[in-house]
């Protein structure tokens, strides 16, 4: 088998100091550990996110020089961190830590740092860190999914239980079932559609004040097949926006 040359995990000094050489785009996957409920692991997030970047590495395929660095397994999980799989961290540690990387990165000569980002409570962090790190020369950006929104819209087959979430339900469990079938279990998957609070869109609730699962929507309507059309969709995205930022870099 051929080692990923773009894991830095595996690489000595040596191979590490030829890519950098190259001043690669530096991926950076993160994620979280959250409840969603009884059929994926609380590491779902995670999972997610690290195999998305590997995906990134295959699909790219040596066109745009790239190194990975290992998940960051915590984030801000806030709204589940009453369920009973959430540890999390503040918004301001996210941040700081985003930040620290990209400093890191910085002082290595790179000024592009990719976020790819399985968990959606670490928008608001990730972009924190994108402000701070403009004003020092490095851009982050943060993928969540890109370009997979059409494509959810032509698969999805059960209605979402809110407009701006889903979580472990059709999708999210679709992109299980592609990425990582052996940590998902569809005998236990459900259906769950909770009564949002009218004011929920204007005052902060944890997700269980109003629900006993974090389920958001029908997971047993999840298939491989529709999460590989989705994250095909995404990883052609990222792969020409990695291409456009590596030669952001040069001009």
């Amino acid at each position: 088998m051929t080692p990923d040359k773009t894991d830095i995990s595996l690489l000595n000094d040596s191979e590490i100091e030829a890519a950098l050489a190259r001043r690669p785009v530096l991926i950076l996957p993160i994620g979280a550990v959250e409840s969603h409920g009884d059929h994926l692991p609380a590491g779902t997030d995670n999972i997610l996110a690290g195999r998305m970047a590997e995906e990134l590495a295959r699909v790219v395929a040596g066109a745009t020089p790239m190194l990975r660095l290992p998940v960051l397994p915590f984030g801000q999980v806030w709204s589940l961190g009453d369920a009973p799989g959430s540890f999390g961290i503040s918004n301001e540690t996210v941040t700081r830590t985003i930040v620290e990387i990209a400093q890191s990165a910085k002082a290595k000569g790179l000024s592009v740092l990719v976020v790819v980002n399985g968990h959606l409570g670490n928008a608001n962090a990730i972009r924190d860190a994108q402000r701070i790190m403009r004003e020092q020369g490095v851009t982050i950006a943060n993928f969540f999914y890109p370009g997979a929104s059409k494509v959810v819209e032509e698969v999805r087959e059960k209605p979402e239980a809110h407009p701006a979430y889903m979580h472990a339900d059709e999708i999210e469990t679709s992109y299980m079932l592609h990425l990582a079938p052996e940590a998902v279990d569809m005998e236990k998957a459900i259906e769950n559609y909770p009564d949002f609070p009218e004011d929920f869109g204007t005052i902060a609730y944890r997700w269980t004040d109003f629900s006993k699962s974090p389920v958001l929507g029908d997971a047993r309507a999840a298939t491989a097949e529709k999460g590989g059309k989705i994250l095909t969709a995404a990883l052609a995205n990222m792969a020409n926006q990695v291409a456009a930022l590596y030669k952001r870099q040069f001009e």
